[in-house]
């Protein structure tokens, strides 16, 4: 088996699709399998089946976040006695575009839809094509969640995390929304400027409904710790604790973690700045360039580590995947994936 594919019927995009999984199926042909995998517990078993057929293609028909359960169920899969010792890695992993956002498959250079992508992957096997291959850092990231009032660690990898304030807060509105989209980070972006005036002033107090609260929520600090590079920083309330291991690229409307293409290195952007001196620093963000202020950290990293010090958990977010209830977690520079830049045919 050359190709083992992924679906999650459940998924907001494919649940008016029942018949995906067959669709997707008649694409790869003989070349490869098509599992749906309906939960998170179900996609280990599957990725244990495509490592034991030595499938050399993993394909996540999703975005960010499916590609970033297929990693970590892969890395766990990898650790078990069976494969331990056997010289067997990861093999190349490929997300579809399925997403919101997918700024994996954008860094990389992946285009097209997903049976584009898809079936142009298949033509390359089929033919024994070379496929221009990428290898980006990740980030190994260490926690531990409070399930049912115990401690809980957990390991898991990616590649972007908005760990806490301006980032995390700003993804819970666009996840908030029905249908999130590059038009719904401008919503949010152009909800919170223009609502600045009156929630962070005393016309809050006004019967104005959502101005008077929208921009606070979305600049609520985080309290926490912050060690970077073991480093503490001053503080315990946070604007913006953000990492990542690549530079990513939301909707062509934002850009950040320009100094994470560097090999070896994270780029944390963290810091207090107030609300107005965020907003100063959106052509900076429009443009993908280093953010500036006094009481912001732009710069490359190989370690962070946050602690939870006030009543609220932490809720980092983590390639568009939301982990709640987080007591302590730690970014450090991962493993290299690699990935294959599919280019799909252009449609006539």
């Amino acid at each position: 088996m050359e190709i083992g594919v992924i679906t999650n019927p459940n998924s907001r995009k494919n649940r008016n699709r029942p018949d995906r999984a067959e669709r997707l199926q008649r694409i790869v042909g003989t070349l490869g399998e098509v599992h749906k995998t309906d939960s998170i517990a179900s996609i280990k078993p599957v990725l244990r089946e495509f490592l034991r057929k030595r499938a050399r293609y993993w394909v996540a028909d999703g975005g960010d976040g499916a590609l970033h359960w297929m990693l970590r169920m892969g890395m766990e899969v990898l650790q078990e006695d069976e494969f331990v010792g056997q010289a067997v890695t990861l093999p190349m992993t490929l997300p579809t575009k399925g997403g919101t956002i997918d700024f994996v498959a954008n860094n990389v250079g992946i285009q097209g839809d997903a049976e584009g992508i898809l079936a142009a992957l298949r033509k390359y096997v089929e033919h024994g094509a070379t496929i221009e291959e990428t290898e980006v850092d990740s980030m190994v990231i260490d926690g531990v969640q409070v399930i049912d009032g115990e401690d809980v660690p957990f390991r898991t990898y990616g590649f972007a995390s908005a760990a806490g304030g301006v980032g995390q807060r700003f993804y819970s509105k666009y996840y908030a929304d029905p249908d999130p989209n590059p038009r719904t980070i401008v919503k949010v972006v152009a909800n919170t400027v223009a609502s600045a005036p009156i929630a962070l002033s005393p016309l809050s107090k006004l019967p104005l409904g959502a101005w008077t609260s929208y921009a606070r929520e979305v600049f609520e600090p985080t309290s926490c710790s912050v060690l970077l590079d073991g480093m503490r920083l001053p503080g315990d309330q946070f604007t913006g604790v953000h990492v990542a291991s690549m530079s990513i690229n939301l909707g062509n409307v934002l850009r950040f973690f320009g100094k994470a293409d560097q090999p070896g290195l994270m780029n944390a952007i963290v810091g207090t700045p107030s609300p107005w001196a965020i907003i100063r620093n959106l052509p900076r963000m429009a443009r993908g360039e280093e953010m500036r202020g006094r009481n912001i950290l732009d710069r490359p990293c190989r370690e962070m580590i946050l602690e939870a010090t006030g009543d609220e958990l932490l809720a980092p977010i983590i390639d568009g995947e939301f982990y709640r209830n987080v007591k302590r977690i730690q970014f450090r520079v991962g493993p290299r994936v690699r990935i294959p830049k599919v280019v799909a045919p252009k449609a006539a």
